[in-house]
Order: structure tokens, then sequence, then C-alpha cells
């Protein structure tokens, strides 16, 4: 790689590293390109030569954050492993990404929940569409392999599994001191557990079945 493209490349990361903390901060409508060029240490003329326009790199922004996330959706995928087994594994290795990564976590939180019908349409096209079509493309597989009951829209079921962490990562440290609640800091414990409800539901186990956590 050239000199020069070696700083380009640079120029357009701390750019986006810059807008990242920005929106973070205080919102897509809040933050001007202007400042986020202050923030990068860069012109505003730059900012444009790499992104082009506001739009374009929020979008690279969410892109990217959502992006640092897709890795926890391996330990869904695959075979050769039990699926409830693999469905507790995807939530406690996303939960994990989730705190990890708390700056990027609270960024997708923040802008989902502030995004309009416009924004809300591009963010879904554009960003979430790839990483949301594995898990459907997981639980699709595992209903044609009769794993998964096959009366459930697996659009739903993905939506419920990727919503129990978002509500656990929001709300841990009003949950852990409700009455109750005894499995926030044990993420081994809280994987199980959200991986038993969403695959055998509220049920009474079958008589002479173990207890929590048994995926055989």
């Amino acid at each position: 790689m050239s000199h020069s493209s070696q700083n380009q490349s640079a120029g357009r990361d701390e750019v986006l590293r810059a807008a990242t903390d920005l929106f973070a901060e205080s919102g897509f409508d809040a933050v001007s390109m202007n400042s986020i060029a202050v923030r990068a240490g860069t012109s505003k003329a730059n900012v444009f030569h790499h992104f082009g326009s506001k739009d374009a790199l929020y979008l690279a922004v969410m892109r990217d954050a959502c992006g640092r996330f897709e890795t926890s959706i391996d330990a869904f995928e695959g075979e050769g492993r039990d699926f409830a087994r693999r469905l507790a594994d995807f939530v406690r290795e996303d939960l994990a990404a989730m705190a990890a990564q708390s700056d990027y976590s609270h960024l997708i939180l923040r802008e989902i929940l502030d995004s309009g019908p416009r924004r809300g349409q591009a963010l879904a096209t554009e960003v979430f569409d790839q990483a949301f079509g594995r898990i459907v493309g997981v639980l699709e597989q595992g209903q044609a392999r009769g794993e998964v009951t096959d009366d459930v829209p697996p659009a739903l079921a993905a939506s419920m599994l990727i919503a129990c962490n978002v509500f656990m990562f929001q709300s841990q440290h009003v949950l852990k001191y409700l009455p109750g609640v005894d499995f926030v800091d044990d993420p081994e414990r809280y994987a199980a557990l959200v991986g038993r409800v969403l695959f055998d539901g509220l049920r009474p186990r079958e008589h002479g079945r173990d207890g929590e956590g048994d995926n055989e």
C-alpha cells in the first residue's frame, strides 16, 4: 500500500471514530459534519471526501458498530451440537460482546430508539439486515431439521432472542436489586436459563429431566 493510501485509510478511520463518539454522545441530529471534523482533527472537506454526506457517514458508523457483534452469531451457526446448547452459547457470547464494547452498544441502542421512519428503514435495510438474517437463518435450519417448532415465525424468535440481551444490558444495574433476580452476575446461568425458556417455553419440564442448563 502506498504512503498516500495509508494516510487516506488512517484519516478515514479517525473520522469514523470521531463520528462514532459524537453520535453516541449526542445523537444524529445534534452532530454536524464540522464538529466531526474538529473531533477528528481534520477539515470538513476531508470528511466529505471520505464519506460524501452525513447520512453516508452515519450508516458507515452504524455498520461498523453492528459488525463488531456478528462474531457472537458464530456460536449459533453450524452443526454437531445440540440446538439448545447453541442457543445458550449465543446468548452468553452476545451479552459478553455488548458489555465488552459498551460504547458501541449504547450507540446502537440509542439510534434504534431515536430513529424515525426514514432512518429506521435505512438502519434495517443497510445495517442490521445481515446480522438479523443470519440469526433467522439458524432458526430456519433448526425448523428444517425438526429441532425447532415450525409454528413460530423465525423472525419473531430472533427478535425475542435479541430482546432478552438488550433488556439485560440496559437494565442490569437495576434488575440485580429486584426480588428474585439472582442471575445478573452469573452469565453462564443467565444464558442457560434464557436458552431453556426460549427453547422449552414455560411449561413444566418432563418428570425425570435435570434442572436448569440441561441441554442433553
